[in-house]
């Protein structure tokens, strides 16, 4: 016996599902019964609802772009103690000393405007 649905569609199905569509308007987009959709909904969630999967998920890439962050972060902070050393300032060009403190700038400066914007969140 033949599923009717590819694996494809199920898949587009349930990324529907989960970025927030609801179960009619996926229905009518697929030309599929509602049925059918809330039956894969609740068999792949297993009680679970959508908008909690969808939050997980959220959450986990938050997690993981903190962690980027702060690795970004203390990578640029070395990076500061490393352009601060006078023996090797001497030894760059003045061109390329001009283009790492234009970036060095507008990075602090990002840095600053992001702070003040979750501080005002």
């Amino acid at each position: 016996m033949t599923a009717k649905y590819t694996a494809e569609v199920k898949a587009a199905v349930m990324a529907a599902l989960m970025s927030g569509q609801g179960v009619p308007e996926i229905a009518k987009e697929y030309e599929m019964p509602a049925s059918t959709i809330r039956s894969w909904k609740s068999r792949q969630f297993q009680g679970e609802s959508v908008a909690y999967v969808a939050t997980e998920k959220k959450e986990q890439v938050g997690d993981l772009l903190i962690e980027y962050l702060r690795a970004n972060l203390e990578t640029l902070r070395i990076q500061v103690q490393f352009f601060r050393t006078l023996e090797w300032l001497e030894k760059q060009p003045a061109a390329d000393l001009a283009v790492l403190h234009g970036v060095m700038t507008d990075k602090a400066v990002r840095l600053l405007e992001a702070l003040s914007k979750a501080d005002d969140a």
